[in-house]
């Protein structure tokens, strides 16, 4: 079975609250991880609501499947969600890539954010 193209989560549960769109921010791997040949690019999504989000990383432009782990989004104090996700790659991946993006669809809107391992070195 081929591997999703994206990790999703949805919730079945609607109420009238207004729509949050989220907050998108992306984290470079460490250097000190790169000393330890792994290297972590980790996407933060905050206050969102609903729930039900999609996220896709990308490498100059192309659909990454393999390495990534996204969290269900769970509930914030200020009753919106957050959610995480991870790109786990070699530093030879990292630097073998100009440019690498964390795309997340929130009801319809989407958020990119992206960063290159040349602005990191």
């Amino acid at each position: 079975m081929p591997a999703p193209l994206a990790d999703s989560y949805t919730s079945s549960v609607r109420t009238g609250r207004p729509k949050a769109a989220p907050s998108v921010t992306l984290f470079p791997p460490s250097s000190q991880e790169l000393q330890t040949n792994k290297a972590t690019l980790v996407c933060l999504i905050n206050d969102f609501y609903p729930d039900t989000m999609m996220v896709v990383w990308k490498a100059d432009g192309t659909l990454i499947t393999q390495g990534v782990e996204t969290a269900q989004p769970s509930k914030q104090s200020n009753s919106k969600y957050k959610a995480v996700s991870y790109l786990t790659l070699t530093p030879g991946q990292w630097r073998s890539h100009k440019r690498y993006s964390c795309q997340v669809t929130h009801e319809g809107s989407v958020v990119e954010k992206s960063v290159s391992a040349a602005e990191c070195s």
